[in-house]
């Protein structure tokens, strides 16, 4: 089974979540078989899993069946259109076409489009793990859901996060009746990052009280994530026993210095307004007791997936990815609110995250590498499947 993934380890040191993925794909034995065509069977069920995906392809193989490691190449357009691939595996594709420039829009978009059509007529498969439905920050966001739409009739398979990710894209797009998808959740990311370190030599490192408990927001700032919110609640809630710290590099110097201004003289605030590389970000979570992302807007999250990684309590918005981790995982662990955050609306949570009582490891095993690669692998079997053997949904 050959993949071309966009990205596949390219955007490693920015997101480890591709490269997880896909070396978790690579490490999948696969047992290729000749399916035989079953024009009358039926399926009742409307939702299977993918291991049952894959075991109703093996109880029909022939003795032509044989085993396979499947091999993951990173995407570029000449390898799209000289190669052969069974799947293509997307995770950004509105990427390609966000252009300030309408005119580099108008042509990336063409080129895309007709990579697109190249690779099916050679018979490949496109998947897309729809992180965002729409870009954060569209340039040109009615020629990008004209892109999206387009982009979506021509993909075979989807996979989503959660099932609210799913309900919010089926409430927007009308993809066609045929299209597969898979429900695959977000991976953790233990043994991605440095070990967490004893938390007062954290905070001493930062340059943090020792004596005050640490509420912390770590990742790329940018508007959609609330951050100016965020401080003007932390300063307005007066919560003694806390300090905020914001870790985490601005997209926009108009952006920084708004939250200095916001900050001001308030020595309860700690801005670290820098990229925090891999080698440092375990310093921060190691002296966080909390961590806040009131987002505005959010359909998956792998900043909560990390947060959860290093055993620490989430606030988020009742929003997105946050809905179903807080179903399976609790309160205790993530603490979800409505509406937008309010100054009671932290105080609150805090005040609770601080009477729930939880484990000392966060339960993640939903959660792991290798059993996400081989529910994507079974998704990937899964549409190459004769039409009258599968199902349009597939739940992990």
């Amino acid at each position: 089974m050959r993949i071309l993934a966009s990205p596949a380890f390219a955007n490693e040191k920015v997101n480890p979540y591709n490269a997880l993925l896909y070396r978790g794909i690579e490490s999948v034995v696969v047992e290729t078989v000749v399916v035989e065509t079953v024009a009358t069977e039926t399926v009742d069920s409307t939702i299977i899993d993918s291991k049952t995906i894959a075991n109703k392809a093996i109880d029909r193989k022939t003795n032509n069946s044989k085993i396979i490691k499947p091999s993951v190449s990173e995407y570029s357009h000449k390898k799209a259109f000289l190669g052969k691939y069974d799947i293509i595996h997307f995770h950004w594709p509105d990427g390609y076409i966000n252009q300030r420039s309408l005119l580099k829009l108008i042509q990336r978009a063409f080129i895309f489009s007709l990579i697109i059509l190249m690779t099916k007529l050679k018979g490949a498969k496109i998947v897309w793990t729809v992180h965002n439905i729409a870009p954060h920050d569209a340039y040109h966001p009615k020629l990008s859901r004209l892109f999206m739409d387009w982009f979506i009739n021509r993909c075979n398979g989807l996979i989503f996060m959660s099932e609210a990710s799913k309900t919010t894209f089926f409430n927007l797009y009308q993809p066609p009746a045929t299209i597969q998808y898979a429900i695959i959740p977000h991976g953790h990311y233990r043994s991605s990052y440095p070990a967490a370190i004893d938390k007062a030599i954290a905070k001493t490192q930062l340059e943090l009280s020792p004596d005050k408990k640490i509420l912390l927001f770590c990742g790329m700032i940018k508007p959609y994530k609330n951050i100016n919110s965020l401080i003007q609640n932390f300063s307005q809630a007066q919560l003694a026993d806390y300090e905020l710290v914001i870790a985490g590099n601005p997209d926009s110097l108009q952006l920084a210095k708004q939250l200095q201004q916001q900050k001001g003289n308030n020595s309860s605030i700690h801005l670290f307004l820098r990229f925090i590389p891999d080698a440092e970000l375990h310093v921060y979570l190691s002296a966080a007791d909390v961590v806040i992302l009131p987002y505005k807007s959010i359909l998956n999250s792998g900043a909560l997936l990390l947060a959860l990684s290093f055993n620490k309590p989430v606030i988020a918005p009742h929003i997105g990815a946050f809905v179903a981790l807080q179903q399976e995982l609790g309160s205790q662990w993530v603490y979800s609110y409505e509406g937008d955050l309010q100054t009671q609306t932290l105080t609150s949570a805090l005040y609770e995250l601080e009477k729930l009582e939880r484990a000392t490891i966060c339960p993640l095993e939903n959660y792991d590498w290798n059993k996400l690669a081989a529910l994507t692998v079974a998704f990937y079997q899964h549409l190459f499947l004769p039409p009258a053997t599968r199902n349009q949904q597939v739940m992990s």
